[in-house]
């Protein structure tokens, strides 16, 4: 029984520690499908993928909350995915969708947003579900 209550304990402080460490689920791509010019209104992709073994949760949705960067409008800074997904027959998503970002940059440049990605996501071989959220910095070029 000491084996067990200590491995209990053990897991329960990682779980609730300040500085645990779980892996990073969810991976974001950013992209343009088309070069964003100066003073015209463009769009970047943020595409996702999850670690192997995971799965993301479409209730709450994946959430990016942008912070206006110098140079560059955002006609808004708070962006959601679906909580629908059609080929999904339980609460997670089948494929995380995209989000589209509008963005229209002053001047050419080299620019970053940054912003933070929140997502909930479970273990599918020990069925252990946590809230993550990471801060990103969003790349952009501009012609």
């Amino acid at each position: 029984m000491f084996n067990l209550g200590f491995a209990l304990l053990l897991v329960l402080g990682q779980l609730t520690s300040p500085g645990n460490n779980l892996p990073q689920i969810l991976t974001a791509k950013f992209g343009s499908a088309t070069p964003v010019k100066a003073g015209v209104k463009g769009a970047l992709t943020v595409s996702f993928s999850v670690a192997k073994g995971y799965a993301v949760n479409r209730t709450p949705p994946v959430s990016l909350k942008l912070t206006p960067a110098s140079g560059i409008r955002l006609d808004k800074t708070e962006f959601t995915t679906p909580s629908t997904d059609p080929k999904s027959k339980d609460e997670y998503y089948v494929d995380v969708p995209s989000l589209t970002v509008p963005v229209t940059a002053a001047k050419p440049g080299r620019y970053e947003i940054p912003g933070k990605l929140t997502y909930f996501f479970c273990s599918k071989s020990d069925g252990f579900c946590s809230k993550q959220a990471f801060d990103v910095k969003i790349p952009l070029q501009v012609q």
